[in-house]
């Protein structure tokens, strides 16, 4: 085979791929359930609330990224230190390829994106195992957006607490948010909720199930 004819196989292959992975992810975007608070809980490795720092997109190994860095305020749940940097699927924009192209794997819909300056509450996944990317759980609905004393997620905390059973008494500023059927919650009570269900253990303890 000529250089010519591997170049362009190997720029079918290419493209091939990347239609393969856009459908992947916009696929599985669309099918995106909604998450409660239990679920998102459940999967994730760590939670985190700071502040981003910096974003920046490349390319790992031909797959395109966006590097997002955060000045970690409080652990809640894991150890990411005070500074913590991780790589999520997708350009922030397209971007040359250094080969004459132009890759427009951008941001999946249903993502969560990210602006420099933002005061963030992050569910993460665990690292992927082959590419080391990671992204929240619920995808939109673990990023969660803080606004003075105001806190939501992607889908505006709609059924977050949907189905979730808590067996045993909640401190009053707690039973409020699970009342509350959708919209920002009061900052610093929901940060006190999930801190302690974390800390006391509330899902491996059964005080927190589902129904």
């Amino acid at each position: 085979m000529t250089n010519t004819k591997r170049n362009g196989f190997r720029g079918l292959v290419f493209l091939a791929s990347i239609i393969t992975m856009m459908s992947m992810n916009v696929a599985y975007a669309n099918k995106s359930e909604k998450h409660n608070l239990l679920e998102l809980m459940k999967h994730s490795e760590s939670i985190l609330v700071g502040t981003v720092k910096d974003k920046e997109d490349g390319f790992q190994n031909g797959l395109p990224f966006t590097e997002i860095t955060i000045k970690v305020g409080q652990n809640i749940k894991g150890d990411k230190g005070e500074e913590y940097s991780f790589r999520q699927f997708g350009l922030i924009k397209p971007k040359p390829t250094g080969d004459g192209r132009i890759n427009m794997m951008v941001t999946p819909a249903g993502w969560p994106t990210y602006s420099v300056g933002e005061n963030v509450l992050l569910f993460l996944h665990a690292p992927a195992s082959k590419t080391g990317f990671q992204t929240t759980a619920g995808l939109t609905q673990g990023k969660f957006l803080i606004r003075a004393n105001n806190i939501s997620n992607g889908l505006n905390n709609d059924e977050l607490f949907a189905g979730i059973k808590f067996n045993r008494s909640l401190k009053k500023n707690h039973q409020d948010l699970v009342n509350q059927p959708g919209g920002a919650y009061a900052a610093q009570d929901f940060l006190s909720l999930v801190r302690t269900a974390v800390e006391e253990k509330w899902i491996e303890n059964g005080v927190m199930t589902n129904e």
